[in-house]
């Protein structure tokens, strides 16, 4: 039954990775960017510049939250927390490149 959940949602994930060059790694649960991101020099951020993001909708991704958090502050790692039917749990952490 997960096959028809969000089909759309998740096809426009995967051409929003394939023509950004964004590589995204699901490991234990989680799916994330990052950690460090393309290009980055130097050492991670410092403690106090990760954020916790409640209350997503399920069939949200990373081709939607990824711009937004963006648009806040250049990001270091995007983690978003995924169930194993392969919609997000809701939650996700953001850490920026400084505070």
């Amino acid at each position: 039954w997960t096959n028809s959940i969000n089909q759309a949602n998740k096809m426009a994930l995967l051409a929003w990775a394939k023509e950004t060059g964004i590589d995204l790694v699901q490991i234990n649960g989680q799916r994330r960017y990052g950690g460090p991101p393309p290009g980055w020099v130097g050492d991670p951020p410092p403690v106090g510049t990760e954020v916790f993001i409640g209350k997503l909708p399920q069939d949200m991704y990373e081709n939607a939250l990824i711009p937004l958090f963006q648009s806040v502050g250049k990001l270091y790692e995007f983690r978003l927390m995924m169930t194993f039917s392969g919609l997000n749990r809701g939650f996700a952490y953001a850490k920026y490149s400084n505070r």
